[in-house]
């Protein structure tokens, strides 16, 4: 790595210092309140001499915009992120979620993962670029944006529908892949390079019935109605099906000894019924997430409400799908409300930005496999592969599986040496493809 008489010490507690402060503005979605986020990093920005621009899609949820210029010799970066972060339930923290808080060399708080850590390393590449005052054969645009958490519809949407020429870029670099100490049960580094990621499909299940006292059941609970329904959603078997893409990241882990079924989807079905994450990969997932039903315990409620939160693979038709649940449920009094849809294509493997991240991670952990992978939550990422620009979810980060798991739960935290070793691999990524 071209180090460049950079000070990283230094570098290390000005990351740490402005993650703690970004933590402390609570941007927690539902409301959002991106407007303080995307004015605390416009300040950053501005002490270093680089303009802000913000984008308001209402008075309080505001997107930012910044950019480095090049040459034009190539087509823009952009170094993606989002402000918004998911409620905390400040009761089952061991510190308070907004207060930013370093122990024990450790950063936590939320967002320290999902994704303010990640916009700090974003935001440190651009400041760093800017002091060496490198010659750039591209525009980098840092693009921070609202409302990612419930589904972008006053972010990443807004813009695209609004600003459209915030989306002229060759490669996006954006959440959507970390690295892990451990993956099916073995000890050896491993980076997940998110190409693409399932489509999120939110519906909504609502029944009604003849309300009445507690005291005197009846055939017509919707209640009842609703959790015969859920029953029979939770207990439904989707079909494995195995993208090439997914093929592809489970090939290379074989052959890093990190899996020893053939890969095949007769193969890897029995290894999916135990591994979670492997039967996201291969399925349509469904996950209950919302259930509202009720106004007292002695009275049989009118309306039952739940909300599914359902993730399809690619090529996998929403209609469609909604139609299997229906047919799954099978009973016409509970009905199929759908929320939210999105989709997005797969980008190709085969970039100079691939190779560009797969060389400074391996020079950086020497040991490390690097895969193409599908994530199976959704980003912003969808807005500029529909408009077929590359986009790669990265998180320069190597995280045990201890700490991954506390990304959207409690006590959400990220060690502050390896922020510090997220700044370095992400700064050389993009020197390297910028100059």
């Amino acid at each position: 790595m071209s180090d460049a008489g950079i000070d990283w010490d230094g570098v290390t507690r000005e990351a740490t210092d402005l993650l703690c402060r970004y933590i402390a503005i609570d941007t927690s979605n539902p409301p959002g309140n991106e407007r303080a986020g995307a004015e605390f990093l416009a300040g950053v920005l501005r002490d270093d001499g680089i303009a802000g621009e913000t984008y308001a899609s209402e008075p309080e949820r505001a997107n930012l915009a910044a950019r480095l210029h090049g040459d034009g010799s190539k087509r823009p970066l952009v170094l993606l992120n989002h402000i918004d972060v998911v409620p905390a339930e400040r009761d089952f923290w061991q510190v308070d979620p907004f207060a930013g808080l370093v122990k024990e060399r450790v950063v936590w708080g939320r967002g320290a993962l999902d994704m303010k850590s990640m916009a700090v390393t974003e935001l440190m590449t651009l400041l760093l670029l800017k002091r060496q005052r490198l010659r750039l054969t591209r525009d980098i645009l840092f693009l921070a944006c609202a409302d990612e958490e419930q589904g972008g519809i006053r972010g990443i949407d807004w813009l695209d529908a609004n600003h459209p020429e915030l989306f002229d870029a060759e490669y996006v670099i954006n959440e959507g892949g970390f690295g892990s100490t451990e993956m099916f049960g073995v000890k050896r580094p491993v980076f997940s390079c998110s190409v693409g990621e399932k489509g999120p499909l939110w519906l909504r299940l609502v029944t009604h019935g003849a309300p009445g006292h507690g005291s005197v059941p009846h055939s017509d609970n919707c209640l009842d109605r609703l959790v015969r329904a859920l029953y029979k959603i939770q207990s439904w078997r989707r079909p494995v099906t195995l993208l090439p893409e997914v093929r592809a990241m489970l090939t290379r882990l074989r052959e890093a000894g990190l899996l020893d079924e053939e890969i095949s989807e007769a193969a890897l079905a029995p290894l999916a019924n135990h591994n979670p994450l492997l039967s996201a990969l291969l399925t349509d997932t469904v996950s209950t997430t919302e259930f509202h039903s009720g106004v007292k315990s002695n009275v049989i409620p009118s309306v039952a409400e739940a909300s599914l939160d359902c993730r399809l693979l690619s090529g996998h038709e929403p209609a469609a799908f909604i139609e299997q649940v229906k047919a799954t449920i099978g009973d016409p009094r509970v009905e199929v409300e759908q929320m939210m849809e999105s989709h997005t294509p797969i980008s190709p493997a085969e970039t100079e930005m691939f190779r560009t991240i797969e060389a400074v991670t391996r020079e950086t952990v020497p040991d490390a496999i690097v895969v193409p992978a599908i994530a199976t939550g959704f980003t912003d990422s969808r807005a500029f592969r529909r408009r077929g620009v590359t986009a790669y979810g990265f998180v320069p980060c190597l995280l045990e599986p201890a700490e991954l798991a506390t990304m959207h739960g409690n006590d959400e935290r990220i060690p502050v040496e390896k922020l510090a070793t997220g700044v370095r691999m992400l700064y050389e990524i993009v020197r390297r493809i910028c100059t």
